[in-house]
């Protein structure tokens, strides 16, 4: 599977905390109409899609990541960007630069092992409303083996939402080891277990792609690196 991949990266004279993650969200999602930009359709319903456009602060600097059809509306659009603003801040013409990729994605059987480590680099949500109550109800005090085998299980449901997403159909097992461990992030005024650690798997993903909720926002971006050559 081959995926046009764009990351558009500013560089800022202040350093910037994660969650102004969503307050770049806002400012691209008022400044542009396209749905991908923001999610919401024009009857005022939501996109209930992987979002092929996300908005991150990595290492405290905004960076834009458009996937397929997002990468082409970033494409077409970054040069009416004149400034950022974040509330009361505003940057006027910001250093930006984008980088167009074509990626190629793929499941690595070649090894008895899975061969790519990815690294949660912003906080995991990876608990819906549902798998929250089961997470509390069964895994909370259970041990580590059993908590980190739920957890591998939607990780994996967070990778095929992701290739459904970008119309990539796996026929392939996905196989997944994780390391997590438990935070709290305050999100929407409200406080939520969220996730740090890493896993392993046997699939080829982008780097700086989001899994589990909220990835337009910023959360559950990865970060790859090969283990095996």
């Amino acid at each position: 599977m081959e995926i046009k991949l764009t990351k558009l990266s500013y560089e800022l004279e202040d350093d910037l905390p994660v969650r102004y993650g969503h307050k770049l969200r806002g400012y691209f999602a008022n400044k542009f109409k396209d749905v991908l930009f923001h999610q919401h359709k024009k009857d005022g319903s939501l996109r209930y899609k992987y979002p092929l456009i996300q908005y991150k602060i990595i290492d405290n600097k905004p960076l834009i990541i458009g996937l397929g059809e997002g990468a082409e509306k970033i494409i077409n659009n970054f040069l009416d960007i004149d400034e950022l603003r974040f509330e009361n801040e505003v940057y006027i013409n910001p250093a930006g630069r984008l980088n167009l990729d074509q990626e190629e994605l793929f499941i690595n059987n070649n090894y008895d092992m899975p061969v790519y480590k990815y690294n949660f680099i912003t906080p995991w949500l990876g608990l819906s409303q549902k798998n929250y109550k089961k997470y509390r109800n069964n895994y909370l005090d259970t041990t580590t083996k059993e908590k980190m085998k739920f957890l591998k299980r939607l990780i994996i449901g967070n990778i095929l939402s992701f290739a459904k997403g970008i119309d990539w159909w796996i026929e392939e097992e996905i196989v997944v080891e994780a390391k997590l461990e438990e935070v709290s992030v305050k999100f929407k005024n409200k406080e939520m277990i969220g996730f740090k650690g890493y896993f392993f798997s046997n699939i080829y993903l982008p780097e700086f792609i989001g899994l589990g909720k909220s990835t337009s926002r910023g959360f559950g971006t990865i970060s790859r690196e090969k283990i095996l050559d």
